[in-house]
């Protein structure tokens, strides 16, 4: 049985990933101005770092298929 993973868009990749105001979450490639819409996935909003940046985190068994994304350590 696989495990699952929260994951969040690697900081230093061309990507971002927001929450748009109809709700869709979207990952952009920011040097092709290319743009996917997830669907599917359980995900939140978390504080990441010192300086209390937010972020959104997805959840699966394994990154989702657009951007380049990080496990999430929870420890």
């Amino acid at each position: 049985m696989a495990k699952e993973t929260w994951w969040v868009i690697a900081p230093e990749s061309r990507f971002s990933f927001e929450q748009q105001a109809n709700g869709d979450l979207v990952v952009t490639d920011t040097s092709a101005a290319e743009q996917h819409v997830l669907h599917g996935y359980e995900w939140m909003h978390v504080k990441h770092g010192d300086e209390g940046q937010h972020r959104i985190k997805v959840h699966g068994e394994g990154p989702p298929p657009f951007g380049q994304w990080v496990a999430l350590d929870e420890g």
